[in-house]
């Protein structure tokens, strides 16, 4: 790029990299606090059920106990646990504790004690009589009127999202070929490091939260609601958080801890066991998708038509949101001049489904990319060829967003990626049993969700007395290296090393309101935030350093933390010496009024043995257009991550539940993912194209690096053995099957 700069662009080592390293790093479950108690959920041996009656007196009385509670003790305010915004359309239908229990485990009811053990204990000792109820666990059965309704939802239909443009009608009748099949996906589990944990203090009034959220502001605005006490007088904490992709997009423990806090006077920490992080937080929506598209005999889309259904499990949470962008957001990547998308949000009686990395869009584009590469097929078209005949480009109107595209790095994606894998004519020769192929995906993804949700986000910057920088947002960091970003770019800004800058945990009651972290956004919004309050302190800083030094603040500039006049370097200060007694304390805020988009595309290689069924992924070619890289170490990392996590959901990842709505793999042992030896070689490739400004033009790659993947594999299966599998995960006995079929 033409830019130069001393911080920016540099792969500068991750904030935290050592303490995470040995060990000491802190996260929600090495917190404690003077007198805690310990909490332990009794969940629901049910799929759907309704409480009878429930005594707790013998719980009560065994020694150690301090508090039982169940759906009697519980604020009667219903909620959505996804939060999002005031006034949101999105269903409330749940509360902290519930009389009617819908999916297995369930909150039925919580204890309080001294220590883990003898909460543990008194579980088994609160005595329930349920009515067990019919239960539903298929959406498109759900959706059926004679169906169990799980709530006051005509067919069990939580929401239903529509977008369209041009006539359909029309579009079918001009094309030359239609081609219509159906996709399935599947359950995928986040599968974080750190599992769920919360603390909880209620002293004076004031409600303090200790919790690894994804989306602090947010949840404290919910908690504020449901137990009507002012937001000021609620404070949430983060320390290390152990991964997120979605999981914590949502109130789970907080209101249960906060409500135990309240009832006890004693701080309240509750730890999830990983077997109840698997079925009592949330998963992937499982989706069924029907695509139709109308081509003409050159490749040239007409018309497309997605027809879905989204399983939520239990409760609506994030499904109609999800819904909403698989509607309106990657759907304007194709110039298709007639389109129309009709999603379904059913309720069952599964896991709650909630945010996911790729939110919807990595359920469209595997039923999108391998519709599409079907149709390729059909042709008798190069499906590079195919795709680039058909989207959107430099200077065409993105319709998902409604704006013009000002950059676009797709084509030089492809092109590098292309000098780092074999494809077709030269692909390598493959043997009778065991046959490779080679298959390829793209995607956009927006730096965010604006304008259909109100982005925004704040940060505080400080100049010390020593010259080193104290940083202030409300931008947690899941892993993903934010805090390593928005260090780079107050080091960049004001001219110090990365070294100087320390950038603070997440408080709400000293850090300004931000959006979270979530839908890719965090870089572009949030690091425009922490750009702006540090080009204000920088500001501050020469006017101060002019008075002292006898010169023009313009005169002056900052290298390495020395302030020294341009031109005449040995004239020079360092920055502890002109840092005046009055603080230099600078804030900004950035509201989003579009995401700029990011383009990529993922090339898979894979070897299918065709007398087992087994897949291996050989190597990926994983290329993003990100803007500009702050820190090409951390971007690889996402590529890396989210391609990984991608080939999981392709290929192994399943939350299994069985005919009476049970988990049947609630953990590590039966949940299978990816381990280090398992992957393939990943090579991946940053593209830079310069755009909006914001952030030094960087945009989000988090969800972008996940969305390609599983369709790359499923094209490089078909690819390898001519059989198109569509339904995830591509397990060895589909294959089989398929191959069968032949």
């Amino acid at each position: 790029m033409c830019a130069k700069f001393s911080v920016v662009g540099k792969r500068s080592p991750k904030v935290g990299a050592v303490e995470l390293a040995t060990g000491k790093a802190k996260f929600t479950t090495d917190i404690g606090l003077p007198g805690m108690l310990y909490g332990k959920v009794l969940g629901s041996p049910h799929a759907h059920a309704r409480i009878k009656k429930i005594d707790v007196s013998r719980a009560e009385r065994l020694p150690g106990v301090v508090k039982v509670i169940t759906y009697k003790d519980v604020p009667r305010v219903l909620f959505n646990p996804s939060v999002w915004y005031p006034n949101s359309l999105d269903p409330k239908d749940k509360y902290i504790l519930n009389e009617k229990l819908r999916y297995f485990g369930e909150p039925v009811a919580v204890v309080v004690a001294v220590d883990e053990d003898t909460a543990e204990e008194a579980l088994e000792l609160i005595d329930v009589d349920y009515e067990a109820l019919p239960a539903v666990f298929d959406p498109e059965e759900a959706m059926k009127p004679d169906a169990p309704k799980l709530h006051e939802f005509e067919r069990n239909i939580a929401a239903h999202v529509m977008n369209s443009w041009g006539d359909l009608e029309k579009g079918f009748k001009e094309s030359d070929y239609i081609f219509e099949d159906r996709y399935i996906t599947s359950r995928q589990a986040h599968c974080s490091t750190e599992p769920h944990a919360c603390l909880a203090s209620y002293e004076d009034g004031k409600l303090t939260i200790f919790s690894g959220s994804q989306v602090h502001f947010k949840v404290r605005r919910l908690l504020s609601e449901i137990f009507n006490i002012p937001i000021n007088s609620i404070r949430l904490i983060s320390y290390y958080i152990g991964g997120g992709f979605g999981s914590r997009d949502e109130v789970i423990l907080e209101p249960i801890c906060a409500l135990l806090a309240m009832k006890t006077g004693k701080p309240v920490k509750i730890t999830m066991t990983r077997a109840e992080v698997f079925y009592a937080t949330t998963t992937r929506h499982p989706a069924i998708l029907n695509v139709k598209a109308g081509v003409k005999k050159d490749g040239t889309l007409v018309a497309m038509e997605v027809k879905g259904i989204l399983n939520t499990g239990a409760y609506a949470s994030h499904g109609p949101v999800v819904a909403g962008a698989m509607c309106f957001e990657d759907v304007g990547m194709y110039k298709t001049p007639n389109f129309s998308c009709d999603i379904y949000v059913v309720y069952t009686n599964t896991p709650i489904a909630g945010a996911f990395r790729g939110y919807g869009n990595s359920q469209m584009s595997f039923a999108i990319e391998s519709h599409l590469d079907l149709i390729a097929a059909k042709l008798g078209i190069d499906p590079i060829e195919f795709r680039k005949k058909n989207v959107i480009k430099l200077g065409d109107v993105d319709r998902s967003y409604g704006y013009t595209l000002k950059s676009y790095g797709l084509e030089e994606c492809i092109q590098k990626s292309l000098r780092k894998i074999a494809w077709k004519k030269e692909k390598i020769e493959t043997t009778t049993v065991k046959r490779r192929g080679v298959g390829m995906a793209i995607n956009r993804q927006g730096s965010g969700a604006a304008p259909a949700l109100e982005e925004f986000s704040g940060a505080f910057v400080k100049i010390n007395e020593d010259g080193t920088v104290a940083v202030l947002s409300g931008a947690v960091d899941i892993g993903q290296g934010i805090s390593t970003t928005m260090a780079q770019i107050v080091a960049e800004v004001i001219g110090v090393p990365v070294e100087y800058v320390k950038v603070s945990n997440v408080d709400t009651d000293f850090c300004p309101a931000d959006r979270g972290t979530y839908a890719s956004g965090c870089m572009y919004i949030s690091g425009e935030a922490v750009r702006r309050a540090a080009e204000d302190a920088k500001k501050k800083l020469l006017d101060a350093a002019a008075k002292i030094m006898k010169v023009k603040a313009v005169d002056l500039e900052i290298v390495d933390g020395i302030v020294r006049v341009k031109g005449k370097p040995s004239v020079k200060k360092p920055i502890r010496e002109v840092v005046p007694e009055e603080p230099i304390i600078s804030a900004a805020t950035f509201k989003a009024t579009m995401s700029p988009p990011s383009f990529g595309v993922h090339f898979v290689e894979v070897e299918v043995d065709t007398e087992t069924g087994g897949v291996k992924v050989l190597k990926a070619v994983c290329a993003h257009d990100v803007g500009r890289a702050i820190n090409p170490a951390v971007v690889e990392g996402q590529i890396e991550g989210g391609f990984v996590q991608g080939m999981g959901y392709a290929l192994i990842e399943d939350l299994l539940v069985d005919g009476n709505g049970k988990i049947l793999n609630a953990g590590f042992q039966d949940y299978k993912t990816y381990r280090p030896c398992d992957l393939p070689e990943i090579e991946s490739i940053i593209v830079e194209t310069i755009g909006s400004n914001e952030a030094f033009a960087a945009r989000g790659v988090g969800e972008a690096a996940i969305k390609p993947s599983a369709p790359a594999v499923a094209n490089a299966i078909f690819d390898a053995i001519g059989v198109r599998i569509k339904d995830l995960p591509i397990t060895s006995e589909k294959i089989l099957r398929a191959l069968k079929s032949l």
